[in-house]
């Protein structure tokens, strides 16, 4: 039996999300001022005239009040940094797979626990001495055992976020030269030129070493040549498989271009990134299917045109630009 595939993205609401953890931050709030009210005291005659029924119990439970409050601190604050880390994934998913999602999000839970650490060390009163050398030890340690780990995992966002390459794109780093499939968290995969071998480079030496990136060759022929296509969907969902139709041909004479190659790309400041390639049929038509996904960090649409690289006897030309709303 193969590995199970992993798990179906849903879509996150995030206005529910950032309310149920703003309803955990006050329920935390309320709780600790309510068991500090309660078990502050520590003599009969401090206690409120409504208390004092319940004083044995109160004085008795009294000099714990600093273990309460860890409990709250340390329940609510497991539930609050696990609705942070859900809904890290959920963006992350928006433009990566679910590996790398995962690793990003494991990584925001990771810091969040060490937050609620430091909390809870706070209401146990650690002398600061002891907190920092315990700290440092404990850091030192830990540095060292996840330094492979941590470094890879933070360069591998840095190129999520950043994007230097994209899918199809050549490139050629420490020596290795191919195609890109696939961009993760830890590593980056990409295809040897002959297909015959799948290469995985680590993410710390992609940010740290020259990349070489092949750009596609554009040749200038005579002829001028013309993009058609059928006007797409202006909204998608995450997911959803979107086929762009149209045709290929000579601007002047309308012949078509049979078995040329038109590719889809995404347009972007500094850089238009090759999304899918494609090939016209004997009569110059072509369809391409892509799956939509999150193509900006910043916002949830897709500026797209299709693109004919052009040959020795044609002129390159591209399509009119269209707006994809993925959400």
């Amino acid at each position: 039996m193969g590995a199970p595939p992993p798990p179906k993205h849903r879509r996150l609401d995030y206005g529910k999300s950032l309310l149920k953890i703003l309803i955990l931050v006050a329920l935390a709030s309320l709780s600790l001022s309510a068991v500090t009210v309660l078990f502050q005291w520590t003599d009969v005659e401090q206690l409120p005239q409504f208390l004092r029924p319940y004083s044995t119990f109160l004085l008795f439970a009294s000099p714990y009040l600093r273990y309460f409050n860890a409990a709250i601190i340390l329940v609510l604050g497991y539930l609050i940094v696990g609705e942070v880390g859900r809904i890290v994934y959920a963006y992350m998913r928006g433009f990566a797979d679910h590996s790398s999602a995962a690793t990003v999000q494991n990584v925001a839970r990771i810091v969040g626990y060490g937050v609620l650490l430091a909390i809870l060390a706070s209401v146990f009163s650690v002398d600061p001495a002891a907190a920092l050398t315990i700290g440092s030890f404990g850091g030192l340690v830990v540095g060292f055992a996840t330094q492979t780990f941590m470094a890879n995992a933070l360069a591998g966002i840095f190129v999520l976020i950043t994007r230097p390459f994209t899918f199809g794109d050549v490139v050629t780093i420490s020596g290795n030269t191919g195609h890109v499939k696939e961009i993760r968290v830890m590593h980056l995969l990409i295809e040897s030129e002959d297909g015959s071998k799948d290469i995985l480079i680590p993410n710390s030496l992609v940010l740290s070493t020259i990349i070489m990136k092949k750009r596609p060759g554009v040749r200038m022929g005579p002829t001028l040549t013309t993009i058609t296509i059928e006007q797409p969907a202006s909204k998608a969902k995450i997911g959803d498989k979107l086929t762009f139709k149209g045709k290929l041909t000579e601007t002047m004479s309308g012949k078509p271009l049979p078995s040329s190659p038109v590719n889809l790309y995404e347009r972007d400041i500094g850089r238009d990134d090759l999304l899918v390639e494609g090939l016209t049929d004997a009569e110059g038509n072509y369809a391409i299917e892509w799956t939509a996904k999150k193509v900006d960090f910043f916002d949830d649409t897709a500026e797209l045109y299709l693109r004919f690289i052009g040959d020795e006897e044609h002129r390159a030309c591209n399509s009119k630009q269209f707006i994809i709303e993925v959400k």
